[in-house]
């Protein structure tokens, strides 16, 4: 049985609109098994340019397929605690958020290492 280069890897997506999830779907195609945290209201492209009413978008498809989504609260102690897990279970976490925005959610990179020193970080920008 043939397997794919990524299978048994998990991706923590923590990306949103192009950049970030294009990078985390190709990881999907190559056998990732990725992960993609949510804000409480979705991914802003779930409603971007929706030709169907009360459907995904076909933009938020596009670069969002072969990958499980899951919606967190990261300002509850709940979220705090879940994502931790995400990130102690995870091989690779992958974000797209401005400057400070992980860190200002309590996961500076010493307290992610801490988590999980063995996790490949990576950031990605559209436009920088």
């Amino acid at each position: 049985m043939m397997t794919k280069a990524l299978e048994g890897v998990r991706v923590l997506d923590m990306t949103h609109v192009q950049s970030g999830p294009s990078a985390t779907q190709i990881l999907a195609w190559l056998g990732a098994d990725v992960v993609k945290l949510e804000a409480p209201t979705g991914d802003i492209t779930r409603k971007q340019l929706r030709d169907l009413p009360d459907v995904d978008s076909l933009y938020f498809t596009m670069l969002n397929s072969n990958k499980r989504s899951i919606t967190l609260n990261t300002k509850t102690d709940r979220g705090q605690q879940i994502l931790t897990e995400l990130i102690r279970r995870s091989d690779v976490m992958v974000e797209n958020f401005g400057p400070g925005a992980i860190d200002r959610m309590g996961f500076t990179w010493d307290r992610i290492r801490e988590i999980n020193p063995q996790i490949v970080y990576a950031s990605i920008k559209g436009f920088g």
